[in-house]
């Protein structure tokens, strides 16, 4: 150590010694100070007689206060404290309710072994393989049309180690940690699926998901991708489509209107601006009802969405992302026809019919397999929650006044 670092660090050790010696005065005079150390080494729950130290809750919300959008500084604010000690109850319930899982694993025979070892190592090879392509993929969109930009020679199997090693490291684990990590979640699958054996769905519940169900459908066609399951298809349509549009700015100010319901001044605007185009949209549609392939008129007037329009869109009725106007023409089209100019507040559009599917209603019989895997994991979900809230209540005992 040279001569000015050592006696920087020998001033550094006399002003620990002067803090730590007024410190001792100011608790003498009454005033409560707090041991670190022992702070940290405080018992604030017990799983069956194993201690969770206040050290760990502290040290896992340092790991994880990037997910709480928390800094050191906003955890520190004394007006922060009360989302914090939430905060705080919440990673407590999650460790004792790991170790009472541990234990209650153990207890049924379920310990990390050499092949579930074996199989982990997989899982996490899988994993790596998993980032490798998303990175990979992430990439390539970003290199889209981009020349100048080349992914050949990146090495993704590196990045994506760097990644995982990245991502553990905020968890306070290396990779044979995560290895032993994963076992022992296998340990506690085999748990749930003990715990859970021979709960099934009864066929009259079956039946009475598939009627309830069904009605829904029927009733609400509008978002079809949010189901879990199909039991009734709308009649819908594939069609490809030109675009004349006006412009964005125009189309804005007629919304605008339409919500101040200034309908006569909206009506009024949107006129004008399909009168503008008009020329534009009937060469157009002379050039789809002519000799030119529809799917260059598309490319020569939709560059942007010609890829999209290459295979076209599947839509019905109650499609909500496509004008009223534009529904009806393409529902009234038959197979291989084209429709004439359709007004729309976009635009004028000339839509395609390339295929028709009438709806379709889906039996019991079916469906049948599908709806008991639904419901056989939802009753298996419920009977486990069930479980595991009465063992957290036998088995754990917090002391959250001391986090």
């Amino acid at each position: 150590m040279k001569g000015r670092e050592k006696m920087e660090h020998v001033r550094k050790i006399s002003i620990l010694f002067v803090i730590a010696f007024l410190v001792g005065i100011v608790a003498g005079c009454g005033i409560v100070q707090v041991n670190p150390e022992k702070d940290r080494a405080q018992v604030v729950a017990q799983v069956d007689g194993e201690e969770i130290l206040k050290g760990e809750v502290l040290d896992r919300l340092d790991r994880e206060k990037e997910a709480y959008n928390l800094t050191e500084a906003a955890i520190k604010d004394k007006n922060n404290q009360e989302q914090i000690l939430e905060i705080k109850k919440s990673i407590l319930d999650q460790l004792a309710t790991q170790k009472l899982l541990d234990q209650k694993a153990a207890a049924s025979g379920f310990v990390v072994t050499d092949e579930l070892l074996e199989d982990a190592r997989e899982d996490l090879v899988e994993i790596k393989k998993s980032i490798e392509r998303q990175l990979e993929e992430a990439d390539e969109e970003a290199d889209e049309g981009d020349e100048d930009e080349d992914s050949q020679d990146k090495d993704y199997a590196r990045e994506a180690e760097d990644y995982l090693n990245n991502y553990l490291e905020t968890l306070g684990m290396n990779q044979d940690e995560y290895v032993e990590y994963l076992a022992q979640q296998k340990c506690i699958e085999k748990l749930y699926e003990k715990t859970v054996e021979g709960i099934e769905a009864t066929s009259s519940e079956i039946e009475e998901f598939y009627n309830e169900e069904l009605a829904k459908q029927k009733e609400n066609t509008i978002f079809l991708e949010g189901r879990s399951i199909d039991l009734f298809d709308p009649a819908k349509v594939r069609v490809k489509h030109v675009l004349i549009e006006i412009p964005r700015e125009k189309v804005t100010e007629y919304m605008s209107l339409m919500n101040e319901e200034k309908e006569d001044e909206a009506k009024e605007l949107l006129d004008k601006e399909l009168e503008a185009i008009r020329d534009k949209a009937e060469k157009a549609l002379d050039k789809a009802k002519g000799d030119d392939d529809f799917d260059d008129v598309v490319e020569e007037y939709n560059p942007d969405a010609a890829d999209d329009m290459e295979e076209g869109i599947t839509i019905h009725r109650e499609n909500i992302y496509l004008p009223e106007e534009y529904k009806e023409a393409a529902f009234e089209l038959k197979v291989g026809e084209i429709s004439e100019l359709v007004a729309t507040p976009s635009g004028y559009y000339i839509i395609k019919l390339e295929e028709k599917y009438p709806e379709k209603t889906y039996t019991l019989e079916e469906k049948k397999d599908e709806i008991k895997e639904i419901l056989d994991v939802k009753k298996q979900d419920e009977k486990w929650a069930e479980v595991l809230e009465e063992w957290k209540e036998k088995h754990i005992k917090k002391f959250e006044k001391r986090l």
